[in-house]
C-alpha cells in the first residue's frame, strides 16, 4: 500500500498455514485448525468431601434449604455460614456443596477458593478473588480489566453467559476475612448461588446468615468414641468438657486416643491445667486468625476480659476493667461477638465466653503489665462494691451473683478484704434468702480465708458458727463439728472474747446434750447483743435460747423468750426472725392443744417469710403450718399446704426439707387410706434419707476450711517451746544435783521432770488442735493445770516449811514459780482454763443423767 511500510513474510523448510499480516493489531483471535487452545475453565476443584459430621444434620438441613434451586427470586443469593474458629465451618461447607452437586443442583459446576491458606497480613483483597475466580471461568489473564469496577462487571458476566451454556454455579469462598471481601462475588443473576464461611457476622440483609455452634455434649461423646467405644464414659464426658465441645478439638483429642489405644488417662492429665491446654489442643493459632485482626482497643478489651470472675458478661463490668467509656466498651464488645471471640449472653445485653476463648484470653493477659492488671481488678471490685452496696442489690445479683462470687475470691487473693466485706456480705444475705446453701458455703470458705489473712479473729468464729449453720441444715454433721473445732481452735490460738464465741460455745453445747451450758451460753449472748445494740443478732440468739428452754423441759420459760423475740423482731422489721418466733409460738400453741391460736401463729409467720423474700423460710413456714393441721386432726387443711411447700423445696434444692416434706405426705397419704400413694412417695424418699443419713457430705458440697497451720509467733514459741524446755532443762538440773549431791527431794524433782516433758507435748498440741475431745482433753487439762498447780502448792509448801533456805529451798521456789508462769502463758491466765474440767465433768455428769 502506497504511504505505508511494505511487509514480505518468507518462509522455508516448512510451511504455515495461516499468516496474519497487518501494520498494528492490539488484540488478533485466530480459530481455526491452527489456532492456539483457548484457556481451560476449572470448576470441578471442590475438596475431597470430609468425613461423617457428628451433630451436624440440623445446619446441613438449613444450609440445602438455602441453597436450593427452586427458591424465590427474592430469596438471598449468598449464604454466609458463622461461628467461632475450630467449630466447622469448613467441614458443613463442603460437605453440604458435595450433596447439592450430588442432587443435580449445580451442573455448571463450583468456584471455590480458601482465603485463608495466606498469612492474616497477606489475605486476598476482592480483585484478586475476582480474577481468579474469572480464570477459572476461562477468561485469559491478558483480558482482564486492570481495575476493580471492570472485574465485578466481567464476572457477572461470565457467570450469566456460563449459566446460559452449562447451568447454575455455586461460588464458594472458604475462610473470608470480612464482608469487603466476599461482597463482590455476589452473583446477579438468580441461578446461581455465593456460599461463604467466615468468622465474623455480616451485617448486610441481603445474605442469609447460618450461626454455627458447638456441639452438644451427646455429640461430643458420639465423636470422642464413634470409632471404638472403649473407655470410660465419665472420662470421655471430661475430656468433651475440656475440649469446650468444639469440633476442631475434639478431632485433636479423637486422633490422640486412637494413638494412645483409646486410654484417656493421659489426656486427662495433659488437658487439666489450664495453662497447657490450648497448646495441647493445638488451637493458639486458630484463635491467632482472629485476634490480629482486632484494633488495639478491641484487642486490649479481650486481654482485661480474661481478669473477669463470671461466664456472663455485662458493658458495665467490661468498661470497668477495660477503663473505657460504656458507650466504646459496647462497641468493642460487638466487635468480638461479630467475630465471635463472645458468644451472645442469655439476657439482654449480656455477652458470654467460651471456655477455651476465656483460656485464650486470660494468657493474652500476660502481655499487659503487673500494673495495668492490677488498676483493672481494682476498678472491677469498686464497681461491684458499688452495685452490691446499693440499697436493694436482689435484682443485679440475680443476674451476677456468680461473677460476684467469682470476684470475692479474687479480693480475698489481693488481700483486699475490704471489698471482700463490702461484695460479701449482701451476697452472702442474698444467698440465704435464696436458699442456695451450697453456694453460699462457697462464698463463706472466701470469707472465713479473708477474716483469717486479715487478722480479724472475732469474724472468723463469726463466720465459721455460720459455715456450722449451713452444714447442719444440709446434715453434713461432721463438716459442722469440724467448723465448731476450728472455730475453737481459733480462740484457743487468739483469745478474742468475742459475743459471737458464747453462740458458738452453745451451738456446739446443744449438739453434745448439754442444754445447760447451751442456756447459759445463751443468755451471755442475748446480754452482749443487746449491749452492743446488734437487734438482729440478739434476736438469733433469743430464739435460739427459747430452743433450748424448750429441749431442757422449760416450755413457760421458753413462751415468753420467744413471745419477746417477735416482739422485737416486729418492731426492728426483721420479717425473717419474726416468722421463726411465730413458728416457735405456733408449736407451743399446738402443744397445749390451742389451735386457733397455733393457727394464727402459722398464718402470721407464713406472711413474715414471704415479706422478707427467704425462700428456706417460706418453705419451712408452710411446713410448719401443715403440721400444726396435722395435729389438729385436719388432713384435707394439710395436704395443699405441704405439696405447695414440697414444690417450693424441690425448686429451689432444699432437700432437707424436700423430704421433710415427701415424710410427711406419705404418712397422710397411708392414713387417708391411699396406701398405693404412699408407698410411692416412701420409695421416692428412701435413697433421700439414706443420703442424709451418710456422714459423707454431698459431692457438690465444699468441704470446711482446713485448720490453719499459721507460723508460731514469738509468744507462741514462749507458750509451746521455749518455757516448758526451760522448765524441762531446770527440773533435769535439779534431778542431778538432788543425785549427785545426795540431798533434796529426788523423787519430786523426776515427777517434775516428766510433768514437764509431758506438758511441754500437751501444749504444742493444744495449739496445734485445740482441746480434743474425750479422754485426750481431760489429759491436756489435767497435765496443764491441775496437776502443776498441786506440784506448785507442794513445792511452796515445802520451801515455806523448810527451817534454813538451803540451795534446795531456793530451787523449789523456783521450780514452782516456773510452773506457774508456764500455766499463765500457756493457757492464757488459769480463769480462761478452769472452766474447761468444769465443763467437762458437767457434761458427763449430764450425759449420765
Amino acid at each position: 500500500m502506497s504511504g505505508e511500510q511494505q511487509f514480505r513474510n518468507e518462509f522455508s523448510g516448512g510451511e504455515a498455514r495461516t499468516v496474519v499480516q497487518v501494520g498494528r493489531a492490539d488484540l488478533v483471535n485466530v480459530y481455526g485448525a491452527n489456532a492456539a487452545p483457548a484457556p481451560r475453565q476449572a470448576l470441578a476443584g471442590l475438596p475431597a468431601r470430609p468425613g461423617p459430621l457428628v451433630g451436624r444434620e440440623a445446619p446441613i438441613r438449613s444450609l440445602l434449604a438455602l441453597l436450593a434451586p427452586d427458591r424465590s427470586s427474592t430469596d438471598p443469593l449468598g449464604v454466609v455460614v458463622t461461628g467461632q474458629g475450630g467449630v466447622g465451618k469448613t467441614s458443613l461447607a463442603l460437605d453440604t456443596a458435595h450433596r447439592a452437586l450430588e442432587r443435580g443442583w449445580f451442573p455448571g459446576g463450583v468456584l471455590y477458593a480458601d482465603a485463608g491458606t495466606l498469612p492474616a497480613e497477606r489475605r486476598p483483597g476482592p480483585e484478586e478473588l475476582l480474577s481468579a475466580f474469572l480464570r477459572m471461568l476461562g477468561v485469559p489473564g491478558g483480558e482482564l480489566p486492570p481495575h476493580r469496577i471492570g472485574l465485578e462487571a466481567l464476572f457477572r458476566s461470565q457467570l450469566k453467559t456460563h449459566g446460559d451454556e452449562r447451568g447454575a454455579v455455586l461460588v464458594l469462598l472458604d475462610n473470608a476475612a470480612d464482608e469487603t471481601q466476599f461482597r463482590p462475588l455476589l452473583p446477579a443473576d438468580p441461578r446461581h448461588r455465593l456460599l461463604v464461611t467466615a468468622r465474623t457476622r455480616p451485617e448486610a440483609r441481603d445474605l442469609a446468615v447460618l450461626p454455627l455452634h458447638v456441639l452438644t455434649a451427646r455429640d461430643s461423646r458420639a465423636l470422642l468414641g464413634a470409632a471404638d467405644d472403649a473407655g470410660d464414659n465419665g472420662e470421655l464426658d471430661e475430656l468433651a468438657a475440656l475440649c469446650g465441645h468444639l469440633p476442631l478439638a475434639l478431632g485433636v483429642v479423637r486422633a490422640r486416643l486412637d494413638r494412645e489405644e483409646h486410654d484417656a488417662a493421659p489426656l486427662l492429665s495433659a488437658l487439666r491445667p489450664q495453662r497447657d491446654r490450648l497448646g495441647e489442643l493445638g488451637l493458639d493459632a486458630t484463635f491467632d486468625l482472629s485476634y490480629r485482626k482486632l484494633d488495639e482497643p478491641t484487642a486490649r478489651l479481650l486481654r482485661m476480659l480474661g481478669l473477669h470472675p463470671g461466664r456472663m458478661l455485662d458493658t458495665a463490668s467490661a468498661s470497668a476493667l477495660s477503663g473505657l467509656s460504656p458507650a466504646r466498651t459496647r462497641r468493642a464488645l460487638d466487635r468480638l461477638r461479630d467475630d465471635h471471640l463472645l458468644l451472645p449472653g442469655g439476657a439482654s445485653g449480656q455477652f458470654r465466653f467460651h471456655d477455651l476463648t476465656r483460656l485464650y484470653a486470660r494468657a493474652r493477659l500476660a502481655e499487659e503489665t503487673d500494673e495495668a492488671r492490677a488498676g483493672a481488678l481494682s476498678r472491677l471490685l469498686d464497681h461491684y462494691a458499688d452495685e452490691a452496696g446499693a440499697a436493694d442489690p436482689g435484682p443485679w445479683f440475680e443476674q451476677h451473683a456468680a461473677a460476684a462470687a467469682g470476684a470475692v475470691g479474687m479480693a480475698v487473693a489481693a488481700d483486699a478484704h475490704e471489698r471482700v466485706a463490702a461484695i460479701g456480705d449482701p451476697l452472702l444475705e442474698f444467698l440465704t434468702k435464696r436458699a442456695q446453701l451450697v453456694e453460699s458455703l462457697h462464698l463463706l470458705g472466701d470469707l472465713v480465708a479473708s477474716a483469717q489473712r486479715a487478722g480479724k479473729f472475732a469474724r472468723q468464729i463469726e463466720l465459721l458458727g455460720t459455715m456450722a449453720a449451713r452444714y447442719g441444715d444440709l446434715s453434713c454433721w461432721d463438716h459442722q463439728m469440724t467448723c465448731f473445732d476450728a472455730a475453737n481452735l481459733v480462740n484457743v490460738r487468739h483469745p478474742v472474747r468475742a459475743r459471737d464465741w458464747h453462740d458458738v460455745n452453745a451451738e456446739s453445747a446443744a449438739m453434745k446434750g448439754d442444754l445447760i451450758g447451751a442456756i447459759r451460753q445463751r443468755r451471755k449472748a442475748v446480754s452482749l447483743w443487746r449491749q452492743d445494740g446488734n437487734t438482729e443478732r440478739e434476736l438469733d440468739s433469743r430464739i435460739a435460747l427459747g430452743d433450748h428452754l424448750t429441749e431442757a423441759g422449760h416450755p413457760d420459760q421458753a413462751r415468753q423468750v420467744h413471745r419477746d423475740a417477735a416482739d422485737l423482731a416486729e418492731s426492728a422489721t426483721e420479717p425473717v426472725r419474726a416468722a421463726r418466733a411465730h413458728r416457735r409460738l405456733a408449736k407451743d400453741a399446738g402443744n397445749r392443744g390451742q389451735w386457733d391460736t397455733a393457727r394464727i401463729h402459722g398464718v402470721t409467720a407464713q406472711e413474715f417469710a414471704v415479706r422478707s423474700g427467704d425462700v428456706r423460710a417460706t418453705v419451712v413456714a408452710v411446713r410448719a403450718r401443715a403440721d400444726t393441721e396435722l395435729l389438729a386432726s385436719a388432713p384435707r387443711a394439710a395436704a395443699p399446704l405441704l405439696r405447695d411447700a414440697l414444690e417450693l423445696a424441690r425448686a429451689h434444692r432444699l432437700p432437707k426439707e424436700e423430704t421433710t416434706c415427701q415424710l410427711m405426705l406419705a404418712r397422710l397419704y397411708v392414713d387417708s387410706g391411699e396406701s398405693e400413694l404412699g408407698s410411692e412417695l416412701f420409695d421416692a424418699v428412701r435413697p433421700l434419707i439414706e443420703a442424709q443419713g451418710a456422714r459423707d457430705a454431698p459431692p457438690d458440697v465444699p468441704p470446711p476450711p482446713p485448720l490453719s497451720r499459721e507460723p508460731l509467733t514469738l509468744r507462741d514459741r514462749a507458750r509451746t517451746v521455749i518455757l516448758p524446755a526451760s522448765t524441762v532443762v531446770w527440773a533435769g538440773g535439779c534431778l542431778a544435783a538432788a543425785v549427785v549431791g545426795g540431798g533434796g527431794p529426788t523423787a519430786l524433782w523426776g515427777a517434775q521432770l516428766g510433768l514437764m516433758v509431758v506438758g511441754a507435748w500437751a501444749a504444742r498440741r493444744y495449739w496445734r488442735h485445740g482441746i480434743a475431745r474425750g479422754r485426750l482433753n481431760l489429759l491436756a487439762v489435767a497435765s496443764q493445770l491441775v496437776v502443776p498447780m498441786l506440784a506448785a502448792g507442794v513445792l511452796l509448801a515445802i520451801a515455806l516449811a523448810a527451817p534454813e533456805r538451803d540451795s534446795t529451798t531456793v530451787m523449789t521456789v523456783t521450780a514452782a514459780c516456773l510452773l506457774l508462769v508456764q500455766m499463765a502463758l500457756v493457757w492464757g491466765g488459769p480463769r480462761h482454763l478452769m472452766k474447761r474440767p468444769y465443763k467437762w465433768v458437767r457434761s458427763r455428769l449430764h450425759a449420765a443423767r
